[in-house]
């Protein structure tokens, strides 16, 4: 009797655990469970559709990442080539106009109606218009068809982040997120590589050409790999009709009012004009009416306020923005210095971009890698040291003299490069945890956003810095001799063949002032990296697998089962 009491008292314990032990145990196995399961509650996939999906998904990114930046430096040789002087710099900024303004109506389409056809149709978008590009024969078809490229590129971006984070388990995320990251820091900074290369060869239409076999592969991959990827359920007819048409008119009219100042000032504008003041505080009054809407009105909001009150969200979207403020402006004035005072083509000075790009793409794979050690997640560590690396290494960028030995120039970059690819992609790591299941692609569309509308800011403090301090420089040494008024970047580029020839006694002080206004330039980011050092640290780390239940479930993939 005693030997079965004994028996029946071990198996009514659970093998002799204690209640504790038992529901540690539980704990446990329901934790392995959420690590092997994506958001869509799905299985982890096979490794042959997850590589096919993440192949898919990185081509679609390398292209929209170059077609960026790849008319970054050539566009003095164009202005030559249409022969106008017209519309130069929309070849450039009607690209970056477009994507930014309108991220997030593509994605709120993929929340409403699934995510795979707005992304093939955003990607179908992009290769349209490429074609529109590399055929232009004016710089007017030619800035149209970037404007309109861009609309593809505002889906493309985001939607692939989002993707992504769908069909990955919180054991795969960090790793595929920081090859993507390496992808898109290889896409941005080689865009300038790319295009000099084209122009050199006499071939710079195929920067709108190139993306043709590009995204055929890119997309025969996506709808082998998403083909069955499950959608939010419920009437199409009345998804359209409850859809944010107020809100959308709003946001885009307050968007590109506030990206056309930045555009203009200080270029077709004086930045103290009524034009472009106008523009700014009209713009803002938009931007606030539509905050009003989004609030009080719409049914379902492009951008739900909800999210924004988030502390976790908001630290991520701020610091995210910061980040790219430095690392467009990087991408723009380090190949500016090896143009104007070095004295190198335009191919050969942008291939010094190049030390940056591996340095990110070494730091945004490590980082990936080691994100979660012996299951502790290190997302703020990471994101912490990352941006404190760039904020010392653009301050040791202000000591680049008009002479630089080869093992400065490359140490420095690689010391930026490396610290961009630690944060970059960990930030959007940290702004995922923790939230309900249906904001997560809209969070992580605004912090893909913020760091594209930083790199434009980034721009617009660059160019005035560079504009302000080199013109000047030119100025004090001709006098009235040159009539600088309302002069850009690109038309001083051109200039430089013209002070090539000049004397050594009259060029060396305009190549000192070339020189002091870049290391303001790269100065001027040094307070934008440090802070987004101090809000990452402020970020705390949480479990990739801590996904909330949806708030709304019908605006999630209620048809997501295992």
């Amino acid at each position: 009797m005693d030997d079965c009491a004994k028996e029946a008292t071990v198996g009514s314990s659970g093998g002799g655990l204690s209640d504790e032990e038992r529901n540690a145990k539980d704990e446990l196995k329901d934790v392995e469970q959420l690590l092997n399961r994506n958001i869509l509650g799905q299985p982890q996939w096979p490794v042959h559709r997850t590589l096919a999906v993440f192949s898919g998904l990185s081509l679609t990114m390398y292209m929209v990442c170059t077609a960026e930046t790849v008319f970054n430096h050539i566009l003095g040789q164009l202005k030559e080539e249409f022969r106008t002087d017209i519309y130069a710099q929309w070849l450039e900024s009607a690209f970056l106009l477009t994507c930014v303004m309108v991220q997030p109506i593509w994605v709120k389409l993929a929340e409403r109606f699934g995510r795979v056809w707005p992304l093939l149709t955003s990607l179908a978008v992009f290769m349209a218009f490429s074609i529109m590009v590399g055929a232009a024969r004016t710089m007017v078809v030619a800035c149209v068809g970037r404007a309109l490229q861009g609309v593809g590129g505002a889906g493309m971006m985001p939607l692939a982040l989002v993707v992504l984070t769908d069909v990955l388990t919180p054991r795969q995320r960090p790793v595929y997120m920081g090859l993507l990251g390496a992808v898109i820091i290889i896409g941005k900074w080689t865009g300038p590589l790319v295009g000099a290369a084209l122009q050199q060869g006499g071939h710079w239409r195929w920067a709108g050409y190139m993306h043709l076999p590009i995204g055929a592969v890119a997309l025969l991959l996506l709808i082998y790999g998403l083909h069955d990827l499950p959608a939010p359920l419920g009437s199409k007819m009345r998804k359209l009709r409850s859809f944010d048409y107020l809100g959308t008119v709003l946001w885009l009219g307050g968007s590109l009012m506030i990206l056309l100042a930045l555009v203009w000032g200080g270029n077709e504008h004086p930045w103290r004009s009524a034009t472009v003041v106008c523009l700014f505080v009209v713009g803002f009054i938009v931007i606030l009416a539509f905050g009003a809407v989004e609030g009080l009105v719409a049914r379902w909001p492009i951008i739900p306020l909800r999210v924004l009150m988030r502390p976790r969200t908001l630290l991520a979207i701020i610091s995210s923005c910061f980040v790219g403020v430095c690392m467009y402006g990087l991408i723009m004035f380090v190949p500016v210095y090896y143009l104007m005072v070095i004295g190198e083509s335009t191919h050969k000075a942008s291939t010094h971009i190049l030390w940056l790009a591996l340095g990110g793409v070494i730091g945004s794979v490590v980082a990936g890698a080691l994100a979660v050690v012996r299951g502790r997640v290190l997302i703020r560590e990471w994101s912490v040291l990352g941006t404190a690396m760039m904020a010392i290494g653009l301050g040791l960028m202000y000591t680049w003299p008009l002479e630089l030995s080869p093992a400065r120039q490359v140490g420095f970059q690689v010391l930026v490069g490396l610290g961009l690819g630690f944060s970059m992609q960990q930030i959007l790591l940290a702004s995922q945890a923790g939230l309900p299941a249906d904001e997560i692609s809209t969070v992580t569309t605004l912090v893909d956003y913020s760091r594209t509308l930083g790199g434009m800011i980034g721009l617009v403090i660059g160019q005035v810095i560079l504009k302000e301090k080199m013109f000047g420089t030119i100025h004090d040494q001709f006098g009235p001799l040159v009539e600088l008024g309302g002069q850009d970047i690109v038309s001083l580029t051109s200039m430089m063949p013209m002070l090539q020839m000049l004397p050594a006694l009259l060029s060396k002080p305009i190549y000192e002032g070339i020189v002091n206004a870049l290391r303001l330039v790269y100065v001027a980011d040094v307070p934008f990296a440090a802070l987004a050092c101090i809000l990452c640290a402020l970020i705390p780390n949480l479990p990739l697998h801590a996904i909330l239940p949806a708030e709304r479930p019908d605006e999630f993939f209620q048809a997501a089962q295992p």
